[in-house]
């Protein structure tokens, strides 16, 4: 079972900055998921939300402003405590701070169709042109762009995320063909698992903070926990076996 980060290390440093990613590398996660936008100018940027304010205090949509500004901005403001700068990065920007990472999930987050598929041309080219294809999958839950972006790049992996019961996780991920089933945890159970691994499908299972928790998944044979702990989730657990050290 792979211990992944989520958004590099949510809980012990800035979520989705390169701070965030290099601090996880340096305490030995090798795994990341990770949240993209669309900037203004068409930029590829990592970032969760819609709004600022959480993590900047500032006011506005992140899709408001150029990559420019966006990267000027300390998004540090959810993490009491942290002291140095750690401002909103590109992808390009994460991925040339990560050079031990061995697999990325890429979420793709909601937005117009007509951006979305600006998302969809740039996302392709940005895994081909960086040599990802193998490492990186492109996960939403927006089923229409998984669609669509399948459609037009079908050798890229792709995950459905599922956060509620219906549509029906299993039976979505492979209907749209995806690789990976990424799912909330109070979703998981055996029969579900099983289901997946039938239908050929990795599973994801976010986002999972309980050592206990991360220990019954692994009974229960999910591929990979998606957590904002990593450091402390490596401390208990080997990193690609999950056997408990």
């Amino acid at each position: 079972m792979k211990i992944i980060g989520h958004r590099g290390a949510r809980k012990e440093a800035p979520e989705n900055t390169v701070a965030s990613f290099v601090w996880a590398q340096q305490n030995g996660c090798r795994h990341f998921e990770l949240d993209i936008q669309l900037s203004s100018d068409h930029e590829l940027m990592v970032f969760h939300d819609t709004t600022l304010f959480r993590t900047t205090g500032l006011r506005g949509r992140l899709s408001e402003l150029a990559s420019g500004k966006l990267t000027s901005l300390d998004a540090k403001r959810s993490t009491p405590g942290w002291h140095l700068p750690a401002t909103i990065p590109s992808l390009q920007q994460v991925i040339d701070a990560s050079p031990h990472c061995l697999s990325w999930q890429f979420e793709v987050k909601t937005d117009s169709r007509r951006r979305l598929t600006v998302v969809a041309h740039k996302l392709a080219k940005f895994i081909k042109r960086n040599r990802l294809e193998g490492k990186a999958s492109v996960t939403s839950g927006n089923r229409w762009f998984l669609r669509h972006f399948h459609l037009l790049y079908p050798a890229i992996s792709i995950g459905y995320v599922a956060e509620w019961s219906l549509p029906a996780p299993v039976s979505t991920a492979a209907e749209l063909g995806c690789h990976i089933l990424v799912i909330n945890h109070a979703l998981i159970n055996n029969t579900r698992v099983q289901r997946a691994h039938d239908a050929g499908l990795e599973v994801s299972v976010w986002t999972v903070n309980d050592l206990v928790k991360m220990k019954q998944y692994n009974d229960l044979g999910v591929d990979s926990i998606i957590t904002d702990i990593p450091s402390t989730a490596l401390d208990y657990f080997s990193s690609d076996t999950a056997e408990p050290r």
